[in-house]
């Protein structure tokens, strides 16, 4: 099963004997690799990977001194990794275009459950996979609550990030877009429960919440709007915010005087505000 994972997760779905024998045994001086692998590819065709008019679904490839396997293409051998990739992908395609990708989304969506390979999640043969993965998946999230909230389907984008941090506790992105929309409707008492839940997950790993997200959470507690884009509302002085956002340049502070501050701290958070979205 860990050979017919690891080719899902390849390039073309192809690989070497030699890269397999790596990801499978790194530490083979026990064992006779090559002869474990090739029993592994025999079981594989016999049993899982045979259609009905016996046709092996895994190849073995030779060429230029090499010896390679490969699975079949998705047409052939559906993985729902795969569909959701190709939805995703269309879904930006169509968009590019002027199409309504709401409906593209909506079925990638419903195609992705769970972490991918939720039982290899270390594994470094699946983090190029899973990356991939992962970056669509949230695209694909934030694209439908966009929309959903353009056709004001408010309770949908509410579910899907719910959703969401149910299973991704720690992920402030998702928590963000989730306490704007429930202080957008008077529910700021619903948004600062959501942050204290994402809070303490996120202290269970040792990790505080990011600048961004305290000073939307002080926005959302002092009843100030949380769609200001001059950035009037400042709990902080402007010296000091700038310096919360911008921890690497914290050797450069006391060049950073309270008079140039005054002059123009305004404008430089302006541009980090710009940069961080």
């Amino acid at each position: 099963m860990e050979l017919l994972k690891i080719l899902l997760c390849t390039p073309n779905r192809r690989a070497s004997k030699d890269e397999l024998v790596q990801f499978i045994w790194p530490d083979h001086t026990m064992i006779n690799a090559l002869h474990a692998l090739d029993s592994a590819a025999s079981v594989l065709r016999r049993h899982i990977l045979r259609t009905h008019s016996e046709e092996s679904l895994l190849l073995t490839i030779r060429g230029n001194g090499d010896t390679a396997l490969r699975l079949a293409a998705q047409s052939h051998l559906w993985v729902d990794a795969e569909a959701f990739l190709t939805s995703a992908a269309q879904a930006v395609r169509d968009e590019s275009q002027g199409q309504d990708p709401l409906s593209l989304l909506e079925h990638a969506h419903a195609l992705v459950q769970g972490q991918f390979l939720e039982d290899d999640l270390r594994a470094p043969w699946s983090q190029g996979r899973r990356n991939t993965i992962n970056g669509a998946r949230r695209r694909v999230l934030y694209k439908l609550v966009e929309l959903y909230l353009r056709d004001r389907r408010i309770g949908q984008a509410e579910e899907l990030l719910f959703s969401f941090l149910e299973e991704n506790p720690t992920d402030e992105d998702a928590l963000c877009h989730l306490m704007l929309i429930l202080a957008d409707r008077d529910r700021r008492q619903e948004a600062l429960d959501m942050y204290a839940y994402v809070v303490n997950e996120l202290r269970r790993e040792k990790v505080e919440p990011a600048p961004y997200t305290q000073e939307l959470v002080r926005r959302i507690s002092h009843g100030a709007a949380v769609h200001e884009r001059n950035m009037s509302y400042l709990p902080m002085s402007v010296e000091e915010t700038v310096w919360s956002l911008l921890p690497a340049l914290q050797p450069l502070q006391p060049a950073f005087t309270t008079h140039y501050a005054k002059r123009h701290g305004t404008r430089l958070l302006r541009m980090v505000v710009g940069v961080v979205n």
